[in-house]
């Protein structure tokens, strides 16, 4: 991918524009920040400045890029939701039954049932063992969290330097149970090239149904 991937396009919009379309039409959304590099700070600014949201630095690893982010939410905001701008193909219905079950629950992420045989492996070379399928769930993004209890929980993940993948690792660590919520198998994340190809044929599809 010759741009850094919040900056492609797909289907005549960013990847970034996408993400915020969304999340600017599901109604429990009222404010928005998104954190970027330091150099990208001036580009993504205006991007979203049409969705009207706030853009911070972020830090060296993914928990303190989130840490920074919920720096910039409102003290007032009661439920926090954490998505991957990678992921532009979310749908505005399922943030809201995401923030409908973190605000139920303290905590909540979309995430799919595996298709697939999931086989371990100690060596990369023989199979080491078959994990039970019916056990396995996909995780995706958004990810909401009880306010104060996310804020609280970044803030023990920094003491300890606990730096996971998966923003719902640091609550199952530190505060318990995460409540899944079944999500879309067209809820891509954009890794490799052949991604946008994908990307677009999700886009195709959607507007074929929606005519």
């Amino acid at each position: 991918m010759p741009d850094r991937k919040p900056f492609l396009e797909v289907g005549g919009l960013t990847v970034l524009a996408r993400c915020c379309e969304a999340f600017a039409a599901a109604p429990s959304v009222v404010e928005t920040v998104v954190v970027a590099s330091q150099e990208d700070l001036q580009r993504v600014g205006e991007l979203v400045a049409p969705y009207g949201a706030l853009v911070v630095a972020g830090g060296d690893e993914r928990t303190d890029s989130v840490r920074h982010g919920v720096g910039g939410v409102s003290e007032a905001a009661e439920v926090i939701l954490v998505h991957d701008a990678a992921r532009p193909f979310v749908r505005p219905e399922r943030i809201e039954q995401v923030a409908r079950a973190a605000a139920d629950r303290g905590a909540a992420l979309l995430a799919v049932r595996m298709r697939d045989t999931v086989k371990t492996s100690r060596d990369g070379v023989e199979v080491s063992g078959t994990l039970d399928r019916d056990l396995l769930w996909a995780a995706q993004t958004p990810q909401g969290f009880d306010a104060v209890r996310l804020r609280r929980v970044l803030a023990r993940a920094h003491r300890d330097h606990f730096t996971p993948t998966d923003d719902s690792a640091l609550f199952e660590r530190y505060e318990g149970a995460v409540c899944l919520v079944e999500g879309d198998a067209d809820n891509l994340k954009l890794t490799t090239p052949e991604d946008l190809i994908l990307g677009e044929a999700i886009l195709r599809a959607r507007q074929g149904a929606e005519r």
